[in-house]
């Protein structure tokens, strides 16, 4: 088996990242070259199909919109032939405005190159595919911002409904307030929003999830363990330090601040944290990054400071990322179904859209630990 260590695996991630950019901008720009190109060439109108089908513009239209009402299943079956033939695109925006109805949703999230995200929103794009719905995939680099920009494009009727997951910054916007003055609904996904809680959600049980990995870590003896947090605005970064802090008193072991870090759950992150950590010379056995990312980082920082994981100190995670497994060590942690969480959301928002309500508002996940072996067992 291919071993690599972790600090080549990430120069090599960063530079398949730096290509997968230029490709994504080339197919962009290709992307919307052919399109143009197509609009160009293709300016058949629903006159055009009426004309030819020898038939009214409404019953095309009632066609289209699958709606029975005055057309038989012949001259239905006969309209699909020719729209099929003539290749006639129905201009999607106008067919919203008369039906007051879109088949797409927004899913607006902070790094698409987060593995966790990524996976999170194929478990999305995937349920919208299932009814045949589309999704629109906004990024906000975690900026409150960007994310206030999309959320005024989105609520101009471009689509049906939203899902908004954590921005890992703050939770709240008041730009949401416009979606709910144009009546688009909306759900969450590991979004804590107090003054809207009665929006639906899907959400994670995070203080049991660090109280879960902290217990495993006291049974194997550790009770000097350094915890790096996320930031601490968000409310998911706040339980799991809830969770990590109760475990420690149920054993009557006190926290130390020493021993704390409030980081930004990204990988740099996580290697800063470390290195300031080593810096304090505090004495910990284990390292509790609060995810997955910032416990890769920790991880390098670790090895370049000379040491070993499990043999010289232990580390947990969060999350249950997706990476290879020639990566060594492999990492512990409690596992978040990130597609399940963005597959459960989608089908929550389009079953509101279809029906007008909702079975089970809120959704949360059970923790589930998962050992790969980077906690040593002290005697």
């Amino acid at each position: 088996m291919i071993v690599i260590t972790l600090k080549t695996y990430w120069k090599m991630n960063k530079f398949l990242d730096s290509w997968r950019k230029r490709i994504y901008t080339y197919l962009v720009i290709k992307s919307k070259r052919l399109l143009f190109n197509r609009k160009k060439m293709n300016n058949i109108t629903i006159k055009d199909v009426a004309r030819r089908c020898g038939v009214s513009i409404a019953t095309i239209s009632r066609v289209i919109n699958k709606s029975s009402v005055g057309v038989s299943k012949e001259t239905a079956e006969r309209v699909m032939k020719m729209i099929k033939k003539m290749d006639y695109q129905p201009n999607q925006m106008a067919r919203s405005m008369v039906t007051q109805k879109t088949d797409s949703i927004g899913l607006i999230l902070p790094d698409i190159c987060n593995p966790f995200f990524s996976e999170l929103a194929r478990g999305v794009e995937d349920t919208c595919n299932k009814y045949s719905f589309s999704c629109l995939l906004c990024n906000t680099d975690g900026k409150i911002d960007k994310e206030t920009s999309y959320i005024e494009l989105l609520g101009g009727k471009v689509i049906g409904g939203a899902l908004f997951t954590t921005q890992n910054t703050i939770e709240d916007n008041p730009a949401f307030s416009i979606l709910q003055k144009r009546k688009i609904p909306f759900c969450f996904i590991e979004r804590y929003v107090s003054r809207l809680d009665t929006v639906p959600g899907v959400y994670f049980d995070n203080f049991n999830g660090a109280r879960l990995i902290t217990e495993y870590l006291l049974e194997k003896n550790h009770t000097h363990i350094a915890f790096i947090s996320g930031p601490l605005s968000t409310y998911n970064a706040q339980k799991r330090l809830e969770g990590f802090k109760y475990a420690l008193s149920i054993k009557n072991i006190s926290f130390n601040q020493t021993l704390f870090y409030e980081s930004d759950y990204k990988y740099d992150g996580g290697y800063t944290a470390m290195n300031e950590l080593f810096k304090r010379n505090a004495v910990f056995s284990a390292v509790f990054a609060a995810n997955d990312l910032m416990a890769l980082g920790a991880l390098q920082s670790i090895e370049e400071h000379g040491f070993h994981v499990p043999k010289d100190y232990s580390i947990v995670g969060f999350d249950n990322i997706v990476y290879p497994k020639v990566l060594k060590p492999m990492i512990t942690t409690i596992e978040i179904p990130a597609y399940k969480l963005g597959a459960a959301a989608a089908s929550m928002l389009i079953s509101h859209l279809k029906t007008g309500s909702l079975e089970q508002p809120k959704i949360t996940f059970k923790p589930v630990l998962v050992d790969k072996g980077s906690v040593r067992k002290i005697n």
